[in-house]
């Protein structure tokens, strides 16, 4: 389990044990959205990882100099938008459109069939992880997101909803779930099957039943390049609301 703390004044800063065996150095998390990056400055050095892991907003590239202080390397791993959809002013979504389209909670009968959507879903994928070359082979994105989806398996505050057409599974869509907003967290479709409504059929079940439980916002976030799912988001009420950079600070590296 991640330990999470507000360090002060803007900084979010969390343990992140699942990468840190991954990638066999102590991994934690940090996201600023304060006015003076002193505090986050001074957070990591106190805590003194191997690598951090940094958001920013990109209003404050600035920034980017005063972490070279207590970093040996600084790299941009990528640029994260963030778009939000106001469930209470929207409401439900229009219903899926394929008549042979189904969705339901993924139970843990259903791995084998998520491990497969996983794997072909994010064949060839990059993510900010892609960007650092000192994680090297320790850097797997399918094993990553094979277990963050199998994390999500149940139904309280992580859930994942299987996607079928025909009976057939064809993608995926993890979510989290919390009384002020919910949060998509990881989604993928059968690249067979992509382009053909599958994932806005999905995206619309799912909001329909979030909607129905009164969650008031979802929130949903993608790599700046990563337009096609964007579109659909448009096109379901969501809009752009945030944008941050992810920064990868290589502390007590080798020379």
């Amino acid at each position: 389990m991640a330990t999470l703390a507000s360090v002060g004044s803007g900084v979010i800063a969390t343990d992140s044990p699942t990468e840190s065996i991954r990638f066999d150095r102590r991994v934690r998390r940090y996201e600023w959205t304060g006015d003076d990056p002193q505090p986050l400055v001074d957070a990591i050095a106190a805590d003194d990882p191997d690598l951090a892991i940094v958001r920013i907003p990109t209003h404050r590239g600035e920034v980017l100099h005063r972490l070279q202080a207590v970093a040996d390397e600084v790299i941009l791993g990528d640029c994260l938008v963030v778009y939000g959809r106001d469930n209470l002013r929207m409401g439900p979504p229009a219903a899926p459109a394929n008549p042979a389209f189904q969705a339901s909670l993924a139970t843990a009968a259903d791995l084998d069939p998520l491990d497969a959507l996983v794997a072909t879903s994010f064949a060839g994928y990059r993510n900010h992880y892609a960007a650092n070359p000192r994680l090297g082979a320790s850097f797997d994105i399918v094993s990553g997101y094979r277990e963050w989806t199998r994390n999500h398996i149940g139904t309280g505050e992580r859930r994942c909803y299987l996607a079928e057409v025909g009976g057939v599974p064809r993608g995926f869509m993890t979510v989290r779930v919390s009384p002020g907003e919910s949060e998509i967290v990881l989604n993928g479709v059968d690249p067979a099957f992509q382009g053909q409504g599958v994932y806005r059929d999905l995206l619309r079940a799912v909001l329909a039943q979030l909607v129905a439980e009164g969650s008031p916002r979802t929130v949903v976030s993608t790599q700046l390049d990563n337009r096609p799912v964007q579109r659909v988001w448009v096109r379901e009420g969501f809009y752009l609301g945030d944008s941050q950079y992810t920064l990868h600070l290589n502390r007590h590296v080798q020379r």
